[in-house]
């Protein structure tokens, strides 16, 4: 059941939201339980069924851990001793047998195939990829090491199960903490006419960014990157663009659609996109590009390969060795290997930069510098753009191609695919002045300013408009992650 289908339409607007306020507000989670699992079946009852059982089983370990924290929790007791007597090294062991158990879940899906192939092994594993496997592991083990470090468990089976399978987050995120989502089950909020109708609001840009964008972006680049040979260097150039706006808005949009829809039924989700483009740095980058995953990354991997401990020549290896591995996460591929490895060297540069720059005092003067930032601007998006290539590409050999042909001249010659040209260049220069606008978050603050009639005009004229432009592509990019 996709997001931009009739089926979810239906689903969201004459079942999800009905029973949601229809029901008492203690059995609001067992209803988003319900409908979270209903959601997923859609998809793989067998696929549903492993959901169930590493949710049961991340929530044991846990439990073990720390197995009286929800008599303490309800008691007001914090710390007592008979927690804190629990020997670490015993807690520690459990943990670890715990993420390495869900990490080898992951391997084995994502994995195996890539392995055998590195191996010469001709013969292939018949396994699918689990719809948002990458990112439930991701929350169980956030939710382990959290409770490893001190934080109580889910106080009940049913809330943590709507924690790990809560459908808005549920295939591709955001990535969630069970700190952000278990106290909204705890005490329900009533329907709220104006976060319902924000959540509208935020669910039709999703749908917009996705339908009229992403999906007409990707035309383009996909005929780029299909037969980059001998294209014209405007056009590499112009194809990449079209991808780099694609991913934006099909991955944006995706979480829009996603906290959209939450915010109607009352739940809040984390942003996961801050207009990233308008970043001047890579650092700044990461922390608006698919934020959940950089909290995550910086959270349960930097910090416990040692962080900023240790020494700068550590800073810099932990930032390179954890987009390194962020880039793994992404896929099975050398060429995501490799976009993991350019962005964690621009990190490590970057920090490196700054720790050689911070003291001085025409750096610190020259960052104030309208002309500086622009050029910051313009060097950071230049980089991402470059390492957009490496993760689209699906081969070293189809991405060196692209990247040559966009430094090397070969003149445009107006053909019968230049309309498409045409409308894919307005398009990205519609799409920059909307990402630099928004960065003020212009559209949700006029959206609040409207009377109700209005917001119907604007809610049809957006919806007209991803009909108008709809291209047939439903399938989101980070699915296949």
């Amino acid at each position: 059941m996709l997001f931009t289908s009739y089926e979810f339409v239906v689903f969201m607007l004459f079942l999800a939201l009905p029973l949601r306020y229809a029901v008492p507000t203690k059995l609001v989670p067992l209803t988003l339980l319900v409908l979270s699992y209903g959601f997923y079946l859609s998809w793989s009852v067998p696929y549903t069924v492993l959901l169930a059982a590493m949710t049961l089983a991340s929530y044991g370990i846990a439990k073990l851990m720390s197995p009286s924290a929800n008599i303490n929790a309800r008691s007001g007791a914090v710390g007592t001793p008979q927690v804190m007597a629990r020997p670490r090294a015993r807690k520690k062991l459990i943990l670890a047998l715990g993420v390495a158990g869900l990490l080898a879940l992951l391997s084995y899906f994502k994995y195996s195939n890539f392995v055998l192939s590195q191996l010469h092994v001709d013969k292939k594993l018949d396994v699918v990829l689990p719809l948002g496997i990458s990112f439930f592991v991701f929350e169980m083990i956030s939710y382990l090491v959290d409770v490893y470090r001190g934080t109580p468990p889910a106080k009940s089976l049913v809330q943590y199960f709507v924690y790990i399978a809560y459908f808005p987050h549920l295939i591709a995120g955001p990535i969630v903490r069970a700190n952000e989502l278990l106290p909204q089950l705890e005490r329900p909020r009533k329907f709220d006419g104006a976060m319902a109708a924000e959540g509208v609001f935020i669910a039709l840009v999703g749908f917009v960014k996705k339908m009229v964008f992403a999906d007409n972006f990707g035309l383009f680049a996909d005929a780029v990157f299909k037969d980059p040979t001998n294209q014209p260097t405007f056009a590499l150039w112009l194809g990449v663009l079209a991808y780099t706006g694609q991913i934006f808005c099909d991955f944006s949009g995706y979480t829009d659609i996603a906290r959209g829809a939450s915010l109607a039924m009352g739940i809040e989700l984390p942003e996961n996109f801050d207009y990233p483009y308008n970043s001047t740095s890579s650092t700044e980058f990461w922390r608006r590009w698919h934020m959940t995953l950089s909290r995550w990354l910086r959270d349960y991997l930097y910090i416990s390969l040692g962080g900023n401990r240790g020494g700068k020549f550590a800073t810099y290896r932990n930032l390179f060795l954890t987009m390194l591995l962020g880039g793994l996460w992404h896929g099975a591929s050398w060429t995501f290997v490799a976009w993991g490895a350019w962005h964690g060297v621009l990190l490590a540069l970057h920090k490196l930069f700054v720790d050689l720059t911070k003291k001085n005092k025409a750096f610190i003067w020259l960052r104030k510098n309208a002309l500086y930032r622009a050029l910051s601007w313009v060097t950071t998006f230049f980089v991402v753009v470059l390492g957009w290539v490496l993760f689209r590409a699906q081969k070293f050999d189809a991405a060196k191609v692209v990247l040559l042909g966009m430094f090397k001249w070969v003149p445009f010659v107006p053909t019968q695919a230049s309309n498409e040209l045409i409308f894919t260049g307005r398009a990205l220069i519609v799409l920059a002045l909307v990402h630099v606008l928004g960065g003020a978050r212009v559209g949700l603050r006029a959206h609040r300013g409207m009377p109700p009639a209005a917001r119907g005009v604007l809610w049809a004229s957006m919806i007209a408009v991803c009909y108008l432009f709809a291209v047939g592509s439903p399938v989101f990019i980070y699915f296949q992650f």
